[in-house]
């Protein structure tokens, strides 16, 4: 086993299966990272979103792509997260044109948090636990010549799964010879669905331990470890239920009766009760098999309001 620093200078914006090696190591090995965050050097702490100027072509600053030797199409590489550790400061925004409530989008805006704590507060009296995580972790996909890192594919991608935390293993399918392996798009926490299109984006260090094995799985899997995910739940949950013959509707019912909650119960701004949506609401699929009307709800902690 050995340990490698990944140098942060080389980074890539999309998948792009021309890229040479930035580092190539053997199954075992540690790799240190140095990760900036989305929208690295385009936004700026503090700055108004009418002063932005946001460029999705390189929004992602991925590292990579690291090769795994001695892996083949058909294997299974494990990533173990061993650290991760933020940066001082975060952002969260809704832009135009994007997330999952589209009365939001004309109204762009950014929001910045103090991540020198262990909890930090999303809205006035509103505090939710730091709970690092991975957006991107990506084994490339084999029909991938160059393309957006946007989509989640087969091999991972953009998966902003937030239970990726320090202790969990990831394992992603080998669809080419060498893995091809990139990481990026770090975030301090999320809700299940990162509704607004934003997770609490920051810069971070990670520590990854890369493991092959010689077994074929299909999709990606993970373990994660006896540790919370998100703020203490034995409080109890505020819930919401978006039914409607289509997935994606349901979702947004039962985003937007969570933010009516959040407003008649504490008094919440529409704009905040959304970023409290997407940074600590957890939407899952309640139902699915009923005569094809889905039940698509939202939970939401009330731990996180003890401060209103």
């Amino acid at each position: 086993m050995a340990e490698h620093l990944m140098d942060p200078s080389i980074v890539h914006h999309q998948w792009d299966a021309t890229l040479p090696a930035a580092l190539t190591i053997n199954s075992g090995d540690i790799v240190h990272f140095d990760l900036r965050m989305a929208g690295h050097q385009q936004i700026r702490h503090g700055q108004p979103f009418s002063t932005t100027h946001l460029d999705p072509a390189t929004l992602y600053h991925l590292q990579g792509p690291i090769h795994v030797a001695g892996a083949r199409a058909g294997d299974t590489l494990a990533i173990d997260v061993l650290e991760l550790k933020p940066g001082s400061w975060g952002w969260c925004g809704v832009l135009p044109g994007l997330g999952l409530l589209p009365e939001f989008a004309d109204k762009p805006f950014l929001r910045y948090f103090d991540l020198t704590a262990p909890t930090t507060e999303i809205a006035a009296g509103v505090h939710i636990p730091i709970r690092p995580f991975l957006g991107v972790m990506a084994t490339l996909e084999r029909t991938i010549t160059n393309a957006s890192p946007f989509p989640p594919h087969q091999g991972g991608g953009n998966i902003d799964t937030r239970h990726l935390v320090v202790g969990s293993t990831l394992r992603l399918p080998v669809l080419r010879d060498g893995a091809i392996f990139s990481c990026g798009d770090p975030h301090a926490a999320q809700g299940d669905g990162e509704v607004c299109v934003n997770a609490l984006e920051t810069d971070m260090t990670a520590t990854l331990r890369f493991t092959l094995s010689n077994r074929t799985i299909s999709a990606p899997r993970f373990t994660v470890p006896a540790q919370p995910l998100t703020a203490d739940g034995t409080d109890g949950h505020y819930g919401t239920m978006g039914i409607d013959t289509d997935l994606m509707e349901g979702a947004r019912k039962a985003t937007r009766a969570m933010i009516e909650i959040l407003a008649d119960e504490h008094d919440l701004p529409a704009e905040d009760a959304y970023l409290v949506c997407s940074l600590a609401g957890d939407l899952r699929i309640f139902e699915i098999v009923d005569a094809g009307v889905w039940n698509v709800g939202m939970t939401m902690p009330h731990s996180i309001f003890s401060g209103r």
